[in-house]
């Protein structure tokens, strides 16, 4: 079975997901897992970031439950793959970004902690989120750009947060990661730059969308 780089990187965000909250699973079982019950794979990762609140409100509008998981299945990157019955090997480079994230975990959380603004930290972002950052960053970080373009990166990580968020968290996600990608051409050009920060308590639904593709200027 041949993945393409956009559902690897979909899958290192899944499995690093599911890692923290079981430790114990390794990259083999995961990766298995979400392969052979991925068309289920919505209807959990939804009910899995409902807030207690959330919860109410979708209980007493099942109708929202209804069509939230549809519109999941409907974008889901994985309803092309065939469903496997048997164990397949995993993909070199999903291994190098669920591994490299474990790895380098600190340095990572901290450049994205250094472009948060206001009372916002990793600690306090959504998992799913926080997630698509930390792949993100990684690959901004500890990759070859020449193999994999900066600007891909990002575009790539937004695409993520259009499946798993919703508007204001992928604008927040858009807007880490360009000014990621802006203090290290900075610094690769050797300029002098102050760190650009976002607040996502001031990002609204409405609010005009960072351009990713400033990122590749």
């Amino acid at each position: 079975m041949k993945l393409g780089l956009s559902q690897i990187r979909e899958l290192a965000v899944l499995i690093s997901y599911e890692q923290e909250f079981n430790p114990q699973l390794s990259l083999e079982s995961a990766f298995n897992h979400i392969l052979q019950n991925h068309r289920k794979l919505g209807q959990k990762v939804n009910f899995e970031e409902l807030t207690e609140e959330e919860f109410i409100e979708y209980e007493n509008h099942a109708i929202k439950l209804k069509d939230s998981i549809e519109n999941f299945s409907a974008k889901n990157h994985f309803d092309k793959l065939p469903d496997v019955t048997e164990d397949v090997t995993v993909p070199a480079y999903l291994r190098t970004l669920v591994e490299g994230v474990k790895a380098n975990r600190f340095e990572i959380d901290q450049m994205i902690d250094n472009h948060i603004h206001g009372n916002w930290s990793v600690q306090r972002l959504e998992l799913v989120n926080l997630q698509i950052l930390r792949v993100a960053v990684f690959e901004l970080l500890f990759t070859d750009e020449e193999t994999v373009p900066r600007v891909v990166a990002v575009n790539e990580a937004i695409e993520l947060a259009k499946l798993y968020s919703d508007d204001r968290a992928r604008k927040f996600i858009n807007g880490i990661l360009s000014n990621v990608l802006a203090e290290l051409k900075a610094n690769a050009n050797g300029d002098v730059k102050p760190v650009e920060t976002v607040d996502i308590d001031t990002i609204e639904e409405g609010e005009t969308d960072l351009d990713s593709e400033q990122s590749a200027e």
